[in-house]
């Protein structure tokens, strides 16, 4: 009689398909007691008989029984075949209708051909539908309480940790700190992947290629922060390190989910000024264009787009909008460059989360201290986390619609923020400030060494 061994395991974990292998040899050793011939074997490696996932082997096998080509089916054990009423019932109809007899090495002969052997086959799938349920039952309590003891809940290694998710992986814990920062000022998602990829930094399962989508998805994780997330809902501190804080995590999401807030465009400018500056001329930007001289090499320069007007070696004239710039917003008025009509205050609104902030820190210590009980904590904390997400939410709004307000919440830190941004935020920045004119050479010679003549920049202060 020709026969056809079926073989499944649910989870090969290291790939090598030993489990299938083990089935396969024993079925073999069975069909030599039997007398039968094993003329194939049909294998589903890592698919579970439960779930949704199609085993087309196990198809494929039962249309060969259709057809007629084997009499016989050898398998390990009846769960191999079938753990569920629907996969049964179909092997009923195909091995009765074509006199398939079916033999296991472990539960003996199976007799699909009588009421008796169908309703003990039924009973059996029963059993098993059971035993699956309630593992996965149990699977799922486990996770919640792990989740609420704040712990790892298993899964594949998540960016920026090593793998058992306890440990920060150093470099990767960085670029999120690096990317939450640049997010916040005004840089595209998409400039950010950009920069990963050209800074090999792969993804956490080793891919070269970071979608807008997954750098969304990882940098808004609550995980970051520090903390456990089942759901939509935060359920608690977790045990590993934070990337970065919570009020981070908050502003990330917040901007994420009103698109309506962001500004950045596909277009990232490499240099502060193109497109920025215009010819004193026709009126029309300026371009970067590399330029070479008689004996200094190459440099680049800011040149009229429409035509050769006139040009400005770049080196010098970023350096004087550069402290320009940095001069404006270190006055006591900076915070009302910001406003233009809007009514967005962004110090204000800083000083009004600062306090929400303290006095949350104040109830812990109450609660530390036994002044106060723990429904009461939860309380006063909940009202008090509710105002300071509205407030992280104007805040990122305004971070994100205009980069002035990074700038202006600085304080002393203002000139390091500002050499920290990208050349595209800074544009935006210039833009936002003033006009910036270059104007033609007038009489008397050059600067020398390429420098900068000053009076031939017009600097008009938006209103």
């Amino acid at each position: 009689m020709d026969a056809a061994i079926y073989c499944r395991i649910s989870q090969d974990r290291a790939g090598a398909g030993l489990g299938v292998e083990r089935q396969e040899a024993d079925c073999r050793v069975l069909a030599d007691q039997l007398g039968w011939n094993v003329a194939h074997v049909y294998v589903d490696n890592d698919v579970s008989a439960y779930g949704s996932k199609p085993r087309p082997q196990y198809v494929a096998m039962l249309e060969a029984f259709e057809s007629g080509q084997y009499q016989g089916l050898l398998s390990w054990h009846t769960d191999r075949l079938y753990r569920s009423i629907p996969d049964l019932s179909k092997l009923v109809e195909v091995c009765d209708s074509n006199n398939v007899e079916i033999r296991t090495v472990k539960a003996g002969q199976i007799d699909l051909s009588t009421s008796t052997g169908r309703l003990n086959a039924t009973m059996f799938a029963s059993i098993q539908r059971y035993e699956v349920e309630r593992s996965a039952e149990r699977i799922k309590s486990a996770k919640q309480q792990q989740a609420l003891d704040g712990k790892f809940r298993g899964g594949p290694r998540p960016f920026g940790y090593k793998d058992g998710g306890m440990d920060l992986e150093p470099r990767e814990a960085d670029a999120l700190r690096n990317a939450a920062e640049q997010f916040l000022r005004g840089v595209s998602l998409m400039s950010i992947a950009r920069q990963w990829e050209e800074s090999e930094i792969r993804t956490a399962r080793g891919g070269a290629r970071w979608t807008v989508t997954a750098l969304r998805k990882v940098l808004s994780r609550a995980r970051n922060a520090g903390l456990v997330e089942q759901g939509d809902r935060i359920v608690g501190p977790a045990q590993w390190p934070p990337i970065f804080d919570a009020d981070t995590l908050h502003a990330i999401r917040a901007v994420i989910a009103d698109p309506s807030r962001r500004v950045s465009t596909s277009y990232e400018r490499k240099h502060q000024g193109a497109g920025i500056y215009r010819c004193g001329v026709c009126g029309e930007p300026m371009k970067v264009y590399t330029m070479r001289g008689g004996g200094t090499g190459s440099y680049k320069s800011y040149r009229c787009s429409a035509k050769p007007h006139l040009s400005q070696r770049k080196e010098p004239l970023d350096d004087y909008i550069d402290r320009v710039v940095v001069a404006r917003l270190s006055r006591e008025d900076a915070a009302l460059v910001l406003d233009r009509g809007k009514g967005v205050d962004v110090v204000a609104l800083q000083a009004e989360r600062d306090g929400l902030q303290s006095r949350k820190n104040q109830l812990a210590t109450l609660f530390t201290g036994g002044a106060i009980d723990g429904m009461q904590l939860k309380a006063g904390s909940a009202d008090l986390q509710a105002k300071i997400d509205e407030l992280d939410g104007k805040l990122a709004s305004a971070r994100q619609s205009s980069p002035l307000a990074d700038l202006v919440l600085a304080g002393d830190e203002l000139q390091a923020v500002w050499e920290r941004l990208s050349a595209d935020v800074r544009g935006k920045v210039i833009a936002h400030l003033m006009s910036v004119t270059i104007l033609p050479v007038g009489s008397g010679q050059r600067p020398k060494g390429g420098g900068l003549d000053v009076g031939r920049v017009a600097i008009e202060w938006r209103s």
